[in-house]
């Protein structure tokens, strides 16, 4: 269970994008609003006797249920990061050969490089000599989208 940033109410009434009001105009803000304003006007009913204003201070709760949850949500997700892995993040990195990796391009083996205190196996080959398993390589450059090129350290 956790909060989840996607709304969309999968009847294509996510938002109405206007000129600075992004994210105020949506399916789940006007359900903020119905709250707001079904409890105020049902709170303040004793303690407002005029209808008008009545009507008035349910449509002010009900305008501020919408702003809390708005500020609420904005504060939420500041929190998120994003944590998606890229190779380009490991190019100068040392880790350790997992897999021999033959020389002059001539095969693939395999690597285990610490990017952002997490350990992750990739796919490795060497322009020079072959590189025995449990050598300390750098990593040089990014081919493809799943390999890397190392170097003996």
């Amino acid at each position: 269970m956790g909060l989840d940033a996607d709304t969309d109410d999968g009847a294509g009434f996510d938002s109405v994008e206007m000129e600075g009001l992004s994210g105020y105009f949506s399916f789940r803000n006007f359900i903020n609003f119905l709250l707001g304003y079904g409890w105020g006007g049902v709170l303040l009913q004793s303690a407002v006797p005029n209808y008008v204003w009545l009507e008035f201070a349910a449509i002010c709760v009900g305008l501020l249920f919408v702003l809390v949850f708005v500020i609420i949500l904005r504060q939420v997700m500041k929190l998120s990061t994003d944590k998606t892995f890229h190779l380009d993040e490991a190019i100068g990195l040392i880790g350790d050969t997992y897999l021999r990796i033959p020389g002059e391009k001539s095969g693939v083996g395999k690597v285990m490089v610490s990017v952002r205190g997490s350990m992750h196996e990739i796919d490795a080959m060497t322009e020079g000599a072959q590189i025995p398993t449990g050598t300390k390589v750098r990593v040089t450059k990014v081919i493809g989208s799943e390999l890397l090129e190392v170097e003996r350290v």
